[in-house]
């Protein structure tokens, strides 16, 4: 199955490159870049707390090639965030790496069906930090995480209904779920569903994809991304990944995000405060103050 999926997927590409001259095509791309900075300083303060200094950088980069009937959208979006809390060391608090390739073709003004590629992973290396039974006080910090440990792939192949530029619903029974773990030592862990020592696991499955995109006031909006797969050798285990996000902008240069993201993956353990490993809701949320620059902005 997973040959004949990438072998459809391969014809569909090709056909989508060829079907492109046919139409008349119009480019559009965008890209901005973003800085947050916070600070607290306390020197002798009654009340009690400790000084921290957080930074942080949002960039996002997008390319849409739009014709008659299909629509061709490539996509990258990255955040990295970092804080200092007294004396510690900058410990990162926000990483996220998102390529995401779609093409779609239209049925009728409604329906149409889409191949899509999506990449998740991280930049940095991600850490636990737990108490040292041996030193009181003191931390020990354990790797969890690194670059492409995990990395998320996924390769839709489906149908699509959508209301204008608001509300859309993606259907993929032909849905290619690969998790990465590069790094030696988690791979070696067997961490984030793989077998110990292997660094893919490869699943089949069908995969469910809404998406919400309103604007609530003349600068505020808001957009949501919710997903469910479900392999077909364990078909009732949904893995669900749900994305928000809400832009407040004060003007073109200042501007303020709250985001968050929940994520439930049956192959995902989660070792709680006691040292047992359970499966276990994730869940994030990060709010953004800061300056953003409109890189560029073009359409033909």
């Amino acid at each position: 199955m997973k040959k004949t999926l990438l072998i459809c997927l391969t014809l569909l590409v090709s056909y989508a490159a060829q079907s492109q001259t046919a139409d008349s095509v119009k480019w559009e791309r965008k890209g901005s870049l973003g800085f947050t900075f916070a600070n607290v300083g306390l020197s002798n303060w009654a009340g009690g707390g400790e000084s921290s200094v957080s930074l942080g950088t949002i960039f996002n980069a997008a390319a849409v090639r739009k014709a008659t009937h299909s629509t061709w959208k490539n996509q990258v979006d990255f955040a990295l965030g970092g804080a200092k809390l007294g004396d510690r060391d900058f410990r990162k608090t926000d990483d996220a790496i998102i390529l995401l390739s779609q093409y779609k073709r239209k049925i009728n003004e409604k329906f149409g069906y889409s191949v899509s590629s999506i990449l998740r992973t991280q930049l940095l290396e991600g850490n636990n930090y737990v108490a040292d039974p041996l030193n009181p006080g003191e931390l020990i910090t354990e790797k969890i995480s690194n670059f492409m440990a995990p990395g998320y792939l996924s390769v839709n192949l489906g149908m699509e209904y959508s209301s204008g530029d608001v509300f859309t619903v993606s259907f993929a029974p032909a849905a290619g779920k690969f998790t990465f773990v590069m790094d030696d030592e988690l791979s070696a862990a067997g961490a984030y569903g793989v077998d110990p020592g292997d660094k893919v696991r490869a699943e089949f499955g069908t995969n469910v994809l809404t998406t919400l995109n309103l604007k609530l006031m003349e600068n505020i909006s808001f957009q949501s991304n919710l997903n469910f797969f479900t392999a077909y050798n364990s078909f009732g285990n949904v893995d669900t990944n749900w994305e928000t996000l809400l832009v407040m902008k004060v003007n073109s240069w200042f501007n303020a995000t709250f985001g968050t993201q929940l994520i439930y993956d049956d192959d995902i353990l989660i070792k709680g405060e006691d040292g047992n490993v359970s499966r276990e809701i994730q869940f994030k949320h990060v709010l953004n103050l800061g300056v953003n620059f409109k890189l560029f902005s073009t359409g033909n």
